[in-house]
């Protein structure tokens, strides 16, 4: 499981500081998908990738469903290999 901090994952992605706030907002307002957000201080901040690739995949799964999958649905669907 790779931790990365806050300006690794900013570089690493390739995101602007307003891209930033506004994924981590999504992200931590989804379940399962939040715990891979982890603050232990306001200056020290980690993201576990490997659960946010699975949320970046989550949400392009879910881009243009009009019947939305659920977290739990979506993680047993990628470990199926149904997807």
């Amino acid at each position: 499981m790779a931790k990365l901090s806050k300006k690794q994952f900013m570089e690493k992605y390739g995101y602007s500081r307003s891209t930033y706030q506004r994924r981590m907002t999504m992200l931590k307002a989804t379940p399962i998908f939040c715990d891979a957000y982890e603050m232990v201080t306001k200056k020290e901040v980690t993201i576990d990738t490997e659960l946010y690739d699975k949320f970046r995949s989550y949400l392009a799964h879910n881009r243009l469903r009009t019947r939305k999958t659920s977290p739990e649905q979506f993680l047993n669907l990628t470990k199926g290999g149904a997807e």
